[in-house]
């Protein structure tokens, strides 16, 4: 059997999860990340200490993998974090931390020595490039793993949502820079197929006239670090929103929804940074309430005290606070430009509700506030669906996928087609 090869640069959850799930499947030739180590290590005490000031150093403890199965370019990452940084401090005009991490990543693992087994090289948006153009020198199969819609649906987005909600955001949409635009396009054009956590997404690389097979595998559920809540938590009607809020996550339709819904003896939880301007956030003061930051440690339970998760997002690749809520037991309203058609069947385990549908949040909001009772029973249906698809059965799935090579493979977890929904009579 082929051996994968999987390159991501900062150790990312979806990635870990793949690589371990290659390494069970007796698959993985190698893991090359950024800082992380595996349970048992010095290195594990270390990371898990820190885990107090910087939380997101515990997921650098990576479980699944074997000291053999991973190599650690620590020094590559934390080079280019400094290096980046340093140059914002001087005033020099450069890549960000983000760009410079996923640069230098690629170009390091270009030059490693690769285990002899490895057939495949699987490796994400950004940092695939020179990794890929030596796969190929070398006469191996490359998978490009796209996490979020391709920049051209995401650009689009930007720009309507610009001019539909002016000086929301500023004046100008970030889109991407041209030289990170002409990366991407080189890096599509040397994979042999394509992988994508969604239907979303496969369809964005679709529209940008991808002609190679694309592999659709949705995230695995983190079932046993978010235990489902056995009843909801008395007091008012709790709403959560977790992520960043701005013009992508269709925040604004949120706050227009909640406000329109007059909801009495009900709290909106936005947790996460506000990414839009204070004269556009002070239309809606007194509202909602503002948490910037939970502690990792702490969402587990921030979750089961939310009757609902919203997340009426307008571009993304399989969020995973979807599937975290859908774990804790709370149901999830959200669009179809993400997870929610690939995990939600409408009005059975959460709300599939049409994009920018001020409306259709207003009646579902309603629907779900009026009897929390049925809304508890939808999340434990959510629940079920997550235990059913865990990071166990998607690793097995696109395992599975690779070997079959068809010319469009579709991996979703059984009956997981979402309806829309939108008229009120049908959305319970």
């Amino acid at each position: 059997m082929t051996s994968v090869l999987v390159s991501h640069p900062h150790a990312a959850t979806v990635a870990n999860g793949t690589a371990a799930g290659f390494a069970q499947s007796g698959r993985l030739s190698v893991y090359v990340t950024g800082i992380a180590t595996v349970p048992g290590r010095p290195a594990a005490t270390l990371l898990r200490s820190m885990g107090g000031r910087m939380p997101t150093t515990e997921n650098r403890v990576l479980y699944g993998l074997s000291t053999s199965d991973l190599v650690a370019l620590g020094p590559v990452e934390g080079a280019a974090r400094l290096l980046s940084r340093l140059a914002k401090f001087a005033g020099l005009s450069g890549p960000s931390v983000y760009d410079a991490m996923y640069v230098a990543h690629d170009a390091a693992v270009a030059l490693l020595p690769w285990p002899k087994t490895t057939g495949i090289v699987f490796a994400y948006e950004d940092a695939a490039l020179w990794t890929f153009q030596r796969a190929r020198r070398e006469g191996l199969e490359r998978i490009w793993h796209l996490p979020i819609p391709h920049y051209q649906t995401l650009e689009k987005m930007w720009i309507e949502e610009t001019a539909r909600w002016p000086g929301a955001m500023g004046d100008r949409p970030p889109i991407e820079p041209e030289w990170k635009k002409r990366r991407k396009s080189s890096e599509l054009l040397l994979a042999d197929r394509i992988s994508v956590p969604s239907q979303y997404t496969a369809q964005s690389v679709e529209r940008a006239g991808a002609t190679v097979p694309i592999i659709v595998t949705p995230y695995g559920f983190p079932v046993d670090q978010f235990p489902a809540k056995s009843r909801y938590v008395d007091g008012p009607f709790t709403v959560m929103s977790v992520g960043t809020h701005d013009l992508r996550k269709g925040t604004p339709y949120l706050l227009e929804a909640w406000r329109k819904a007059g909801l009495k003896n009900a709290r909106l939880r936005l947790v996460g940074p506000i990414n839009l301007t204070k004269q556009f956030v002070d239309r809606y003061a007194g509202l909602f309430e503002h948490v910037s930051h939970i502690p990792r440690k702490l969402i587990p339970e921030a979750f089961r005290t939310a009757d609902v998760l919203l997340l009426p997002t307008l571009g993304d690749g399989c969020p995973l606070v979807v599937q975290e809520a859908m774990c804790s037991g709370t149901p999830v309203i959200t669009t179809p430009c993400g997870n929610g058609p690939d995990f939600i069947t409408t009005g059975n385990d959460g709300w599939v509700i049409p994009e920018r549908d001020v409306d259709a949040l207003v009646d579902y909001l309603r629907i779900a506030a009026a009897d929390r009772d049925r809304t508890l029973e939808i999340g434990r249906a959510a629940r079920r669906r997550a235990e059913a698809w865990t990071w166990t059965e998607a690793a097995l799935a696109l395992t599975a996928a690779i070997d079959r090579r068809p010319s469009v493979a579709s991996v979703v977890q059984p009956e997981s087609r979402a309806t829309v929904g939108r008229s009120a009579s049908s959305r319970l």
